[in-house]
């Protein structure tokens, strides 16, 4: 089953209205191995693991001007970078790191 996602509409990113064709991607592939063949670690054999997961996975957010179709687009971490007085913003450079 393939869908064609288009990287834009209307010059703009396409974030977001194709959840329908994601979840039906996501439930087609549930409970199957993915890369299982390629690598080359005998997770059968294996007696602790330790997982650590960042949330890194912050939106972009338009940044030099209210138009949308013109402003830049930076994230969330360069905002904070650029900006250490608001709020938490000094906390930016322990999340870089």
């Amino acid at each position: 089953m393939t869908f064609h996602l288009p990287e834009s509409i209307e010059g703009l990113p396409n974030f977001c209205g194709a959840e329908q064709q994601i979840e039906s991607a996501v439930c087609s592939s549930r409970g199957k191995s993915v890369f299982l063949a390629q690598n080359r670690i005998d997770f059968g054999h294996i007696r602790s693991a330790f997982a650590n997961a960042l949330h890194m996975h912050q939106p972009l957010i338009p940044a030099g001007g209210s138009n949308l179709t013109t402003a830049g687009i930076i994230s969330n971490l360069k905002y904070m970078m650029d900006n250490p007085g608001i709020g938490d913003n000094h906390d930016a450079p322990v999340f870089h790191w």
